[in-house]
């Protein structure tokens, strides 16, 4: 009797254990998804794995294998963060290359010398996938000091299912702001479109007439001349201006310092909206291309692909990008109906409407080449190369 007694103690003591832990996954799972914000969602869910296994310091991983530095996002939580990302190699990244959780009883430190200023010394660790049915996004993990009793297969269990949890909110706030993102897109085309259905084009039709009207005998309106001259230029200027705010407005913004999402992201969004088949190859050292070199080569790619659309009829469009030790190369071709023969005269016409104007003006001043010419086999071809020593 006494030992039935005790058994039913035990499975009460179970269940009551089981509930507390259901209990705690559902009140954290209400707290990440409170959480509006990417950055702030994922330092919200490395700080509640480690309260919910009572570890003494966590870490999360997010992993972008499209990357040149697979690390996408990087967050701690019991121990003081760095603003260098880890190098990728360390026990933290098996669970996402294996799929499968890692449970150590005692990490051995057997390369102090490699480590990072600062990093803890680890006793037991258990880290686990950020997965959720065809999604593997990265690690979940935990640790104690070295003088800490080893996690146990039910903390592994608890972590894992919580681990699923957050990869769902996790894959959500990632389609969230790919979504924000598109609206954004949207909303400046639509308002560039504006412009230049609009104003633009009056500005330029008034440009024409003055110049028309100054074709009138001097002798006779001198004064007049002068103030239409004066006119004239002032519609010039406002032309040009209007052309740099549609170009300024149709360059895809980023999101993320992250140059190869924002790419792909930009040319993905060009394919669904055009229906023009397109490829993006990204090649070589893309991480080191400074943050002002990247913006200007989304202002070339965004307005090539804009170009491609609105005039070439091509049903492809291939862009590439090779990164290079201190310089990169953007390349955007098509296989449309190719460009006017004076296409280099009319680059410096200010009625230029391929905005190749702005392109050159923006690639020169980078210290770099532009270059735009018909393909052997039809179609046209957007060439820039920007040195990094032009963005020190």
């Amino acid at each position: 009797m006494d030992v039935q007694k005790s058994a039913l103690t035990n499975d009460l003591a179970t269940i009551k254990s089981r509930v507390r832990e259901l209990e705690t996954l559902i009140m954290l799972n209400a707290k990440i998804a409170m959480q509006t914000d990417l950055d702030g969602l994922l330092q919200t869910i490395v700080d509640c794995a480690r309260d919910l296994i009572g570890a003494c310091m966590g870490g999360l991983v997010v992993v972008n294998p499209e990357r040149s530095q697979p690390l996408q996002y990087f967050k701690v939580s019991g121990v003081s963060s760095s603003n260098q990302l880890p190098s990728g190699h360390g026990l933290f990244m098996v669970p996402y290359r294996t799929g499968q959780p890692v449970r150590v009883d005692r990490v051995r430190n057997t390369m102090p010398a490699i480590q990072p200023i600062g990093h803890p010394q680890l006793g037991p660790f258990l880290g686990v996938p950020l997965k959720a049915r065809d999604k593997l996004l990265g690690s979940l993990f935990l640790a104690q000091s070295p003088a800490s009793a080893p996690f146990s297969l039910e903390d592994q269990n608890l972590l894992s299912a919580f681990a699923t949890q957050a990869t769902i909110a996790i894959d959500n706030a990632q389609v969230r702001d790919n979504l924000e993102y598109m609206k954004i897109l949207e909303e400046r085309e639509r308002i560039s479109q504006g412009l230049h259905s609009s104003v633009a084009q009056v500005l330029f039709l008034l440009k024409l007439e003055l110049e028309r009207s100054r074709k009138t005998p001097e002798a006779d309106y001198p004064e007049l001349i002068d103030r239409l001259g004066f006119m004239q230029q002032l519609a010039e200027q406002g032309l040009n201006d209007i052309k740099t705010a549609i170009f300024s407005l149709s360059e895809p913004i980023s999101t993320t310092p992250d140059l190869s999402r924002a790419l792909h992201q930009m040319v993905d969004s060009f394919a669904g909206t055009s229906g023009i088949d397109s490829k993006l190859l990204i090649k070589g050292l893309v991480h080191n291309i400074p943050e002002q070199v990247g913006q200007l080569l989304t202002k070339v790619v965004g307005e090539s692909l804009n170009n491609i659309q609105k005039h070439s009829q091509s049903p492809v469009a291939l862009i590439s990008i090779v990164a290079y030790s201190q310089w990169v190369m953007a390349t955007v071709q098509d296989a449309g109906i190719g460009i006017p023969a004076d296409i280099q005269t009319q680059i410096h016409m200010p009625s230029s409407r391929y905005g190749l104007r702005a392109m050159q003006s923006l690639t020169t001043h980078a210290g770099g080449t532009f270059t735009i010419f018909i393909n052997d086999e039809g179609g046209t071809t957007v060439r820039v190369a920007i040195p990094y020593a032009a963005h020190p």
